[in-house]
């Protein structure tokens, strides 16, 4: 029996697999997520959502602060993502990052949230924009090992924790009242 050559290219019948990660990484997810899809365990917001911490029109509002941030205050180095975003979309050839007045537009619309952020306060702008816009992780969002859950037991950390997470719902809540998405709840 004589075996057929292979051919060179993809292979027509085996779709491509997304990498899930080391098994190192996976456990982490899946530690973090603690009971919730492992998946949205990159992402502070999605996480806070998927576990019902916060609602998901307020992870949209933080994710659109988010954005209005990178294009309001643009990233110090220099970058490819603007033409990768291009290849991907198939956009049109000239980025709509270089309008004038679409920039103009987003830096307005950036300083209205930080301003109504700051309404709010200090702490409460600092920890939206800790999660929303830089994606650091909330002390009550990190896995529940032993040594975590020593540090639980103490009343002041188990405070320190309500008082974060009742900052970043409010200035969640107060970016979606200003951008128009507090509606999405009824």
């Amino acid at each position: 029996m004589t075996e057929t050559p292979r051919r060179r290219g993809r292979p027509r019948k085996h779709p491509p697999r997304i990498d899930p990660g080391t098994p190192e990484l996976q456990r982490h997810r899946a530690l973090r997520a603690g009971g919730a899809d492992p998946s949205l365990a990159e992402d502070p917001l999605a996480l806070m959502a998927a576990k019902a911490m916060i609602e998901p029109w307020q992870a949209q509002a933080g994710r659109y602060y988010a954005w209005l941030y990178r294009k309001a205050v643009r990233w110090p180095h220099l970058s490819t993502n603007a033409h990768y975003e291009q290849l991907a979309m198939n956009a049109a050839p000239v980025p709509v990052e270089s309008d004038e007045d679409f920039l103009a537009l987003a830096h307005r619309l950036y300083l209205r949230g930080k301003r109504r952020l700051l309404r709010e306060g200090a702490t409460v702008a600092r920890a939206t924009e800790n999660v929303a816009v830089f994606a650091q992780w909330p002390s009550f969002l990190e896995p529940q090992g032993p040594g975590r859950r020593a540090a639980m037991a103490h009343p002041a950390q188990g405070r320190r924790d309500a008082q974060q997470r009742s900052a970043i719902v409010l200035g969640l809540d107060a970016l979606a009242q200003l951008y128009g998405m507090a509606e999405r709840r009824r």
